[in-house]
């Protein structure tokens, strides 16, 4: 029987040899410290409960790698474990650092999803929407809100401008809508990044109550029609609309995230996008539109059912 001071000397052991050695199996750890796997795998159970080391998501055989912290960096010295689908997915994000869900093949988002280990999923606001962005893993978060604003809006932040004195009056403008962006960056709440556009932020405060509303206003007579009570919207535009809204079910009331778009056809991207949305809100999707589905979108609306509905506009 293994006492207590004994227990207590083996799990520093495994810690000494973590730290010279980086990630490793239990397998591993049971062998060089001289005890059995059933006793092993309950040494290092106590240590990730007691926060003294972490245990990868990623699986190498059967069993997760166990390693310190500060050592994540050495995980990727196991990416050959992950499958080919995977292994890709990783190489994308590690050189990209950034990427946008919704602009992604749904087996890259797959991947991505597994990989937990170096891809870090992020609720991004951007213009009041919210949108899943994925992070890698060691990229630092300075570095991530720079680069996502790169992505949406193809610019960098400046921080600095040289020569102010010689600046034009349009320089001075620019100036001014990029330290509004980052006014707005740093307004982060937990789990969530904020970015808007700045230029729409400035039209916007121009052009107050100049908003094209006549869509949104007919989206809203459909919707009450039909008894579908209108939550709160989300996002007023000439041939767009999306809002939280409530109706009626066998089994009460649901809420859901309706998208809707005055366009000839709904497309797959429409559909995916809208999902995501919602998934980001917890709720399941509702797209309307004056148009149809395309060949596509009506293959995928079978396949997600019961995450999002489709209805034309009558």
């Amino acid at each position: 029987m293994i006492n207590v001071g004994d227990v207590n000397s083996k799990k520093e052991r495994m810690l000494a040899l973590l730290k010279v050695r980086g990630p490793s199996l239990p397998i591993q750890l049971a062998r060089d410290i001289g005890t059995e796997m059933l006793f092993a795998n309950a040494f290092l159970s106590e240590l990730f409960n007691d926060k003294k080391l972490k245990m990868s998501n990623m699986k190498v055989g059967s069993s997760s790698l166990y390693y310190l912290s500060g050592q994540e960096n050495l995980l990727e010295n196991f990416i050959n474990y992950l499958n080919i689908r995977e292994r890709e997915a990783f190489l994308v994000l590690k050189k990209e650092g950034v990427l946008e869900d919704a602009k992604l093949e749904p087996v890259v988002r797959v991947a991505l999803r597994a990989i937990k280990d170096f891809a870090v999923a992020v609720n991004v606001n951007v213009d009041g929407e919210p949108e899943l962005f994925w992070r890698y893993y060691l990229l630092s978060e300075d570095d991530f809100r720079a680069r996502t604003q790169e992505v949406v809006y193809g610019k960098k932040i400046e921080k600095k401008v040289e020569n102010k004195k010689e600046e034009k009056a349009e320089g001075k403008i620019e100036e001014k809508l990029e330290k509004a962006v980052e006014d707005e960056i740093r307004k982060d709440v937990v789990g969530e990044v904020k970015i808007e556009n700045p230029v729409k932020n400035v039209r916007a405060k121009r052009k107050a109550g100049q908003a094209d509303t006549k869509f949104a206003d007919f989206v809203k007579e459909y919707l009450a029609a039909k008894e579908v009570e209108v939550l709160q919207d989300l996002l007023i535009k000439k041939k767009d609309y999306s809002a939280r809204v409530r109706l009626d079910t066998l089994f009460g009331k649901q809420e859901y995230y309706l998208v809707a778009k005055d366009k000839k056809k709904i497309g797959e991207e429409d559909l995916l996008v809208a999902l995501q949305k919602a998934q980001a809100l917890k709720m399941p999707a509702l797209v309307i539109a004056k148009g149809g589905l395309d060949k596509e979108a009506e293959e995928s609306i079978k396949e997600w059912k019961n995450l999002v509905k489709f209805e034309k506009i009558k």
